[in-house]
């Protein structure tokens, strides 16, 4: 039976890195991915450069610029770093069958019974990452073990640009002197409550019976058990269409309570959310509502349509609804989004008997419409309801 060999393959500083292949002036300064300085959005992400600033995703570009009034700072584009992505994932599958992508930047390959084809798993990984760099020129770094689990901590540990392989029966040794931290999903404030209880290093934690962490956490101390051993069994499992998802967001110039401005800015955002996903030839089955409010409490609500769809007046009218029902709480909103999931290639569509636009129409009728975006623009048409934010 072969040794199961998982990669784990995560694209360093992505977004930067893109900029920078599409604009090499940029390498070796600090870059920021996320919108103005004068605006209020947060950093997406951040060149290596920028990071020794104490720059991280997630920070208000305002704070960014004060730690660093030299940055340059980069608006970003959905669509071009989608397009850097599929090739990525395209370069993965010549090596695998099973390539699971994680987001954008990210995916698992599963090597196992690819040795006699490939090579070892440590060559492999390496041709892999050649291969990104020269042909997408893009750097990545690769973690290879026995499971998805190690393989994600061999990659995290590797960045930047580098290559980690735990060999079988090296797990523990590896993992125990590890701060908690570098467990995946144990974040900032699970971290902290962590080291109030003396638990810094993973070897800490192993220390916990199973008994008394589920007493303590429930079913995450049952995950904290396994994770503190590198157990996992979770499978690679080859892309499916209602693995990606589409989406748009914006934070807001300025907090807002207005529904009617609101909605407006949802419906632009589903219009740009539904130009990306006709553009792919996909369509969606679920939409999920993105609110955060001012004291940064981030709400998500999702539904799911009758038949998948791509038409911006099908998807509104979901999201629209989803947004009615939640803002009857009336409070302050700082972000607002929309992301379109369960893709399909096939719309499987039934005609009612009452409709009075055949599903052909419409989509000649938006078909249309993105070839004047793509020749004049995409303000050059928009729905009424989107132009207030505009």
């Amino acid at each position: 039976m072969w040794q199961r060999e998982i990669l784990h393959v995560d694209m360093d500083a992505f977004f930067v890195s893109v900029e920078e292949v599409l604009n090499p002036s940029l390498k070796g300064k600090p870059v920021i991915v996320g919108g103005s300085p004068e605006g209020r959005g947060v950093v997406a992400a951040a060149s290596y450069a920028a990071r020794k600033f104490g720059i991280h995703s997630a920070m208000p570009v305002g704070k960014a610029q004060r730690l660093c009034p030299q940055a340059i700072f980069l608006r970003g584009s959905h669509g071009v770093y989608g397009e850097f992505s599929k090739r990525i994932f395209a370069l993965l599958r010549n090596y695998s069958p099973l390539v699971e992508p994680m987001s954008l930047d990210e995916a698992y390959v599963d090597l196992t019974g690819c040795q006699r084809l490939q090579g070892p798993a440590l060559q492999t990984a390496e041709r892999i990452r050649n291969e990104i760099k020269t042909s997408v020129g893009i750097n990545a770094s690769i973690g290879i073990a026995s499971n998805k689990l190690l393989a994600k901590v061999a990659s995290d540990y590797a960045k930047p640009n580098g290559l980690l392989w735990i060999a079988p029966g090296k797990e523990g040794k590896f993992l125990k002197p590890l701060p908690v931290n570098r467990l995946p999903g144990v974040g900032p404030r699970s971290g902290e409550q962590l080291k109030r209880m003396g638990v810094k290093t993973i070897a800490h934690l192993t220390l916990y019976s199973r008994k008394r962490l589920e007493k303590m956490y429930g079913q995450w101390g049952t995950r904290l058990y396994f994770k503190s051993r590198g157990v996992c069994d979770s499978p690679v499992s080859g892309e499916r269409e209602d693995n990606r998802s589409i989406g748009r967001e914006t934070t807001l110039e300025k907090d807002s309570m207005d529904a009617r401005f609101l909605e407006s800015k949802l419906s632009y955002l589903v219009e740009k959310a539904a130009l990306q996903l006709r553009g792919s030839g996909l369509y969606a089955r679920s939409v999920t509502l993105k609110l955060r409010t001012a004291d940064f409490t981030t709400v998500t609500r999702s539904c799911t349509l009758p038949q998948p769809a791509c038409q911006d007046h099908v998807i509104f009218q979901a999201a629209v609804g989803l947004f009615r029902t939640w803002f009857a709480r009336a409070t302050y909103v700082r972000l607002i989004g929309v992301s379109l999931s369960s893709l399909t290639p096939n719309q499987d569509a039934q005609t009612s008997l009452f409709q009075t636009v055949s599903p052909e129409q419409w989509e000649g009728l938006y078909r249309g419409i993105d070839r004047i975006r793509n020749k004049y623009g995409f303000r050059s048409i928009l729905r009424a309801a989107s132009v207030q934010s505009d």
